[in-house]
Parts: structure tokens; sequence; C-alpha cells
């Protein structure tokens, strides 16, 4: 699994633990990414990965707020301690 499916990953499921499936709702609205709530699992149909987990990241926005985008910089803490600064979706900087 590449970084940015890892990056949307958690987050859905860190949004997951306080929405529950709303979170999976959501994500499924996100155009270029493909959800499976029942495995847990996602993918990219677009492109452009890094602006996927951006727009992921903006849809939970618009529900709750800034509160919504530290909940997805807390979900990813870890994982982006290795990618560079330049390949970081926008909403995570």
């Amino acid at each position: 699994m590449d970084i940015y499916a890892q990056m949307a990953q958690q987050i859905i499921k860190e949004q997951e633990t306080i929405l529950g499936p709303v979170a999976w709702e959501q994500a499924l609205k996100v155009q270029g990414l493909r959800v499976d709530s029942t495995v847990g699992a996602v993918s990219f149909d677009g492109k452009d990965e890094k602006e996927i987990v951006n727009s992921l990241i903006k849809q939970y926005q618009g529900l709750f707020g800034r509160t919504s985008v530290e909940v997805c910089k807390e979900a990813v803490h870890s994982i982006i301690t290795s990618v560079p600064k330049d390949q970081l979706p926008q909403m995570l900087l």
C-alpha cells in the first residue's frame, strides 16, 4: 500500500471513531477515492493521490471545520514523518 493510501485509510478510520459509519459515507463522496468499508480498504481512481487525500480532508472539514482537520493530522502523524513536505497534501501542512 502506498503512502497516500495509508494516509487515506488512517484518516477515515480515525474519523470513524468519532463519526461512526458516516466517516465512510463521506469518504465515498470524494472523487477519485474508492472505499470498501466492509474491509476498511481504500484505493484511488485518480492520478493525483496527494490531491485526493487533500479532498478527503476537506470533505471532513465541511462537517466539523478545523477540528476535523486536526483529527486528520493526528491520524497520519506517524506516517508523514518520513514524507518530504512538498509531497504532503496541503491540508496536512
